[in-house]
């Protein structure tokens, strides 16, 4: 006889419902185990923030948990999602992204219009769930702020409140800044509101802080101050040209600009296409020297990253056609 599949059912329950609350003290002492006995930093919420509660079963055994909690001290119309929980006998089939969704359709049923999270750094299945699902990395916030172990993401329940970021990334004479106001000039024609910044502009001080050659640091720190800005006049598009050395660059890019949709193009083209554009921009001396080396280190190290969405190819070829090939592959 050919066994039956499972019932799965959503309910939306109390807080106080029986099964929710044996979930949520599971979910807890699970957490405790993972980080070496440590409690949840908000071991007991207050059930009159609580909006929604969600309990998933099969064949009638609460097997998952989820909630909804108010979140106005964070943002108007914000809220908050905690105690996502599935048993582990009852995990990899998709049952929290059940909970997930049906959280979200609450938020939206009550005009929610953004959802935080807070996760840690040894949960690496949640930090994929809610990444696969549209959540973006932002700041620590509230009891998290000084926490190291929390990560923590958000997402904007309507797509026009995202703020998309487009990183040009590339090796040095690969065309990044050049291909980046293209890229401007095209948003424009369309009548897209944007804001474009070459990063390396932001870098440029004497002597490099303490520990960071590049200046790295630095443009980040006035990149998050800039972003604010962009936001509160209404600029939902912003173009970066920079390279993007690291993968884990990708997080703190969403971070930034406080929970952007990040896509990364790669700009290539051909080791001796580089060298004779910086030859021809560089006077002669020890920094063309020193652009001309960096120029293959950097190709490498771009290689081996693999921090790209997309690659395109600069060789023999107008700023403006790589600029339309750049927007079609970060699909803007």
């Amino acid at each position: 006889m050919t066994a039956l599949p499972p019932s799965v059912t959503t309910e939306r329950v109390p807080w106080h419902d029986d099964d929710a609350a044996r979930l949520r003290v599971e979910q807890q002492a699970e957490l405790a185990a993972r980080y070496d006995g440590v409690e949840d930093i908000e071991p007991e919420l207050p059930p009159d923030e609580m909006l929604a509660n969600v309990l998933v079963r099969v064949d009638g055994a609460a097997v998952a948990c989820g909630s909804l909690r108010a979140a106005p001290a964070y943002g108007e119309g914000w809220g908050e999602l905690k105690r996502m929980f599935v048993r582990p006998a009852a995990r990899g089939r998709g049952l929290s992204r059940l909970v997930l969704r049906e959280l979200e359709a609450i938020a939206t049923e009550r005009g929610l219009r953004r959802l935080i999270l807070e996760t840690g750094v040894r949960q690496p299945e949640a930090i994929g769930l809610y990444r696969s699902a549209g959540y973006r990395r932002i700041a620590r916030y509230g009891p998290y702020v000084d926490e190291p172990s929390s990560v923590c993401y958000a997402r904007w329940l309507a797509a026009d409140l995202t703020t998309r970021v487009l990183l040009v990334n590339g090796s040095v004479g690969s065309g990044k800044t050049t291909v980046a106001a293209a890229v401007a000039r095209l948003l424009e024609q369309r009548g897209v509101p944007h804001a474009w910044v070459d990063v390396d502009a932001l870098c440029q001080v004497w002597p490099a802080p303490d520990g960071d050659p590049y200046a790295t640091g630095l443009a980040f720190r006035t990149l998050e101050a800039a972003a604010g800005g962009f936001r509160e006049a209404g600029y939902r598009h912003v173009v970066l040209a920079r390279v993007v050395e690291h993968a884990a660059d990708r997080e703190r890019y969403e971070a930034t600009f406080d929970g952007a949709d990040v896509r990364v193009v790669r700009l290539t083209a051909s080791e001796e296409e580089r060298r004779a554009r910086l030859t021809a921009r560089e006077p002669a001396g020890a920094s063309r020297d020193w652009h001309l080396a960096r120029t293959v280190e950097l190709e490498a190290v771009l290689d081996a990253a693999g921090a790209d969405d997309a690659v395109v190819t600069t060789d023999a070829r107008a700023p403006d056609d790589v600029a339309l090939d750049v927007l079609a592959v970060a699909s803007w």
